[in-house]
Order: structure tokens, then sequence, then C-alpha cells
């Protein structure tokens, strides 16, 4: 059979399974076990066995469980909670506080939980309310929760950021200090954007009164809940720029202070410890069973010699590299909605990685840059996943309203990645400090 029939069957029963309906780990299971005993028998089945436990007994994996127990902990034990109410104290009476404290919420929820579904579930079930009785416009009470959520992936600890460096087999540590930089300037354009909608239509977020917190409440607050929190950042992010923990050990280091925090403000409760536990093990092994399904798709992927070819035609092409790189994040805006994040990273990675290699460019500032694109695809109609989990939180919002609210944010992303497109070292000059 040709390379490019047998692929095109292969990425088509899939697409088809997952418009069908299909859970996406059954549409993979699936699709594996259908092609691989057609393309190679019963030696195809061993392989997939063997590709299975080969992808889940590798210790660079240990952090996706980890990062997210961290921020299971952190939300059920209420140190999450204390944060945002002492970011609200220091807001005070400015246009647009609580879209502001969305961003602000948002960026340090991202330092402590890697899923930006839940962290915009959060955020939402949680400002949204206040929003509408306040009178905020969809565009300043809904936008800036669909855009930080979307922070939790791009501010480490990221478990996504984790699987898309084992995927794409670059440094796990260098991804995530590299992505800290376009993180914050991300979080930095919606607060412009808030800022800015603010003067130009004050009835968006109209203006109320909040009583007034002294100063030295606030001081007390932030050195109780905030302050320690700088601790498990330092943890996760500051062992391993320093070169004294891997990503694993930093993970580990992290979870622990995370439990010791809880047991410290008495939010360590057995309740608590098991409800963590539980939402652990059960988002854990989705994303494990994911992992080990798309090893196998891969192998599949490799056996119909697309990757190949494409790279071979690729380097024929008498255009700029950087245009090929643009038509990859076309494709992948496009397919991300439907699919998801995971899935659409595991399906694109290992075609895109070896040609961005061979076009002489840094995978580090691809991954980033396609991190960012992933979390847009999330929020970009007509299927972006977020926009559906918003609709679910705020009831009385329509879902035309939603979409409109997202446009901003939308843009926000194109304008930061356009930024490190034009700037690689925004995403490279971090990694590039590191000690070895």
């Amino acid at each position: 059979m040709e390379w490019w029939l047998a692929s095109l069957l292969l990425m088509g029963a899939f697409f088809l399974l997952i418009i069908l309906g299909v859970p996406i780990v059954h549409g993979f299971f699936s699709v594996n076990i259908v092609f691989l005993f057609v393309f190679m028998g019963e030696a195809g089945l061993e392989l997939m066995i063997d590709s299975i436990y080969g992808s889940l007994t590798v210790f660079v994996l240990l952090p996706i469980t980890l990062f997210i127990l961290m921020g299971e902990v952190m939300f059920r034990s209420g140190i999450a909670m204390r944060m945002i109410d002492t970011l609200d104290k220091w807001l005070g009476n400015v246009p647009g506080r609580l879209a502001l404290l969305a961003v602000g919420s948002g960026t340090l929820l991202a330092t402590l939980s890697g899923a930006s579904l839940g962290a915009t579930a959060m955020l939402g079930s949680t400002l949204t309310p206040a929003m509408q009785a306040r009178g905020y416009k969809p565009k300043m009470s809904i936008g800036p929760l669909l855009g930080s959520g979307g922070l939790a992936v791009m501010i480490p600890p990221s478990a996504l950021g984790v699987i898309l460096a084992v995927i794409a087999s670059v440094s796990v540590g260098k991804l995530l200090i590299a992505i800290i930089i376009p993180g914050l300037l991300l979080g930095l354009s919606y607060i412009v954007y808030v800022i800015g909608g603010c003067i130009l239509d004050p009835s968006a977020a109209p203006a109320y009164h909040v009583d007034p917190t002294p100063i030295r409440e606030r001081l007390k607050l932030t050195l109780k809940y905030v302050v320690p929190l700088s601790t498990i950042i330092f943890l996760v992010i500051g062992v391993v720029f320093i070169g004294v923990a891997t990503p694993t050990e930093a993970a580990a280091l992290g979870t622990a202070g995370a439990f010791a925090l809880a047991g410290i403000y008495r939010g360590l409760t057995w309740k608590n410890t098991k409800e963590a536990l539980r939402s652990t093990l059960r988002i854990s092994v989705m994303v494990l069973v994911i992992l080990a399904a798309s090893q196998a798709f891969t192998q599949l992927l490799a056996y119909t010699g697309l990757t190949r070819h494409l790279v071979q035609w690729v380097s024929t092409l008498a255009i700029p590299g950087i245009w090929i790189i643009v038509m990859m994040h076309v494709v992948t805006l496009i397919l991300g909605g439907p699919i998801g994040g995971i899935p659409l990273i595991m399906m694109t990675i290992p075609i895109f990685i070896p040609i961005v290699k061979i076009l002489g460019f840094d995978p580090i500032w691809f991954c980033v840059v396609m991190l960012i694109n992933v979390e847009l695809a999330q929020i970009t109609p007509p299927f972006g996943i977020t926009l559906y989990v918003m609709k679910g939180i705020a009831k009385s919002t329509t879902m035309g309203q939603i979409v409109w609210a997202a446009i901003p944010i939308m843009i926000c992303h194109l304008i930061v990645m356009g930024l490190i497109v034009v700037i690689p070292a925004l995403a490279l000059w971090l990694p590039s400090l590191m000690f070895k």
C-alpha cells in the first residue's frame, strides 16, 4: 500500500471516531489495534504491548502525576482560595478589579497547577457570579477568565509541557524554563486588554465601592498566604534553573512542600487528602493511558513512512522555512478545537519535530509556540472546549456572547505567538542561562 494512502486511512479513521463521539483513549487504541494487525499481523499486536510497557516505564513521566497532585492539594486544602482573597484585598477600587483579579489569580494558580480546564472552572465558578452581579459585560467577565485559565500550561509547573517535551524528545527542564517569559507576556497582554477596555468603555466593568483594607492587614495576609507559596515556586522552578534537581525531583519537592503548607494551614484533613489522591489517580490514569496509546500510534506513522516522506518533501520545497512553521501552526489551530490538547500533540509532534529540525529551527522554541497555540485552539470557535466549559458555568450567558468575549483573548494569544516567532530569544534566553 502506498505511504500516502496508508497515512490517509490511519488519520481518517481516527478523525472519524472522534467526530462520532468515541472517547479519545478508545479511538486511539481501536485505530492502533486494527491497523497494526492489518499492517503487521500478530507481530503488530506484540509491538503494541511492548510499546505500552516501554512508554509508561519512563522516569521522566513522573512529574505529570506529581504536578497534578500538587495542584489538587493546593485547591482542596483552601490554600488557593486564600491566595485569591489576599490578591483581592490589594486591588481595592481600581477599574475592572474583578477582571484583573481573574488575570492575577490565573497567573498565580498557574504556579500551583498544570490543568487549564480545572483553573478555568475554578476561577469561573468563583468570579463569574460576582462579575454578573456587578454588571460586567461578557467581554470583561468571560474574556479574562477564558484566557487566565489557559495560563496554567504556560507557567511552570505545566503537565502539558512535560507531555510535549517527552513526545518531542527535548529537555523537560529547558522547556519548563522556556515557557516562563511567554507565560508572563500572555498574562501582561490580558492586563493591557482589561485596562484598555475599561478606559475605552467604562460601562464594560462598572466601578463599585470596596471598603479599603488597612495596609498592615494586607501585608500580614501577603506574608501569611502568598510569600510561603514562593517556597513552592522555588522548589518547582528554581531548583531546576540552578541545576541542583531534575524536573522529576523538583516535582517531588514541590508536592512535599504543598503537603507541608496544607498541614501548616490546617487544611490537610483526611477527607481532603483522599479526595486529592482520588482525583490525581483518575486524571493521571487518563493521561498516561493516552500517552501509551500515542506511542503505538507514532510507530504506525513511522511504519507507513509518513514522517520520512514528509521530511524528504519539505527539504525540496523552495519556500522560506518559517512559512512551513506557520503552516504547521495553522494546522494545529484548526485541529486543536475538536481533538483537544494532549491528543493533538501526540498526533502532530512526531510529524512536526523532524521537519523543524531539518529546517534548522530550535525544537524548544517550536514547542513553546506550540503550547500557546494549543491553548488558543481551546478557546477558538466553534469547537474550543474551554468555551463549552465556560457556558456550563455562566448559564445565563449565550454562546454567542462567549464567542465574542473570546476574540480579544485570541488576539492576545496571536500577538504573543508572533512576538516569539519574531524574537526567539523570548523563549530561548532563560534556558541558555540554566546551570548544567
